[in-house]
């Protein structure tokens, strides 16, 4: 079998897609991720043992064989995100005082907040800023994993949602990863730009990010964009 693994899916997604294809039924995935790895991947050691592998899964074409189970194609992702993040980037994070689980939860946000990677590393900037100084993420993609939507402006009733993984009504990261992010999305993740920018949004159907240095200038992107 040729399995397609999508960047920015989440295991949700992935599960439903593998059940339509009929390579593995829905829930026999779902229960393959909730499995404990750790034990033979170290990148996994600091990720909370109640989370499943939401944000592990690399993004990837597998081969596996018709007989295999489902916890085959997860430890081959796993074995592959082992072989992309290299010893260099391990050391990276480290040096930043950062663990592996925060890392990968906001690579989950960049892949579903931005499309190249310059944006993913400009936006990675504000996200790790917003963090320092205590400000909420308000991240309407951390809304639509809870909902299940793909909204790219979240509802006001979304937004109080009570829920760790709602970055508007908690501040710091959500509780976990909302997606499987592609190396990109890890590599913004570790290197963001640094910029004035403390606001951004994504321009309705072009793809384009639109940032803003202050509130009132995001206020006009937003009546811009969002007519």
């Amino acid at each position: 079998y040729k399995i397609k693994i999508i960047e920015g899916w989440d295991l949700k997604e992935t599960a439903e897609y593998l059940e339509k294809e009929n390579f593995y039924a829905t829930k026999d995935f779902l229960n393959s991720v909730k499995k404990d790895f750790s034990g033979e991947f170290s990148f996994l050691k600091d990720k909370p043992k109640n989370l499943n592998l939401e944000g592990y899964v690399f993004p990837d074409t597998y081969h596996v064989y018709p007989e295999d189970v489902a916890e085959v194609l997860v430890r081959k992702a796993l074995l592959n995100f082992d072989k992309k993040l290299t010893t260099e980037l391990r050391a990276d994070i480290t040096k930043q005082n950062k663990s592996i689980f925060q890392i990968v939860t906001m690579a989950s946000i960049l892949e579903k907040e931005a499309i190249t990677l310059e944006d993913k590393k400009v936006i990675s900037g504000v996200l790790w800023k917003r963090l320092k100084v205590g400000m909420p993420l308000q991240v309407d993609s951390t809304v639509n994993f809870i909902t299940g939507k793909s909204d790219s402006k979240v509802s006001i009733s979304d937004t109080k949602i009570d829920s760790l993984y709602n970055t508007y009504k908690y501040a710091g990261l959500p509780l976990g990863p909302i997606s499987n992010p592609g190396l990109d999305s890890i590599l913004a993740a570790i290197y963001p730009i640094d910029s004035q920018y403390w606001y951004y949004l994504a321009a309705d159907g072009t793809g384009e990010t639109i940032f803003s240095k202050t509130l009132e200038e995001h206020q006009v992107a937003i009546d811009k964009y969002f007519k």
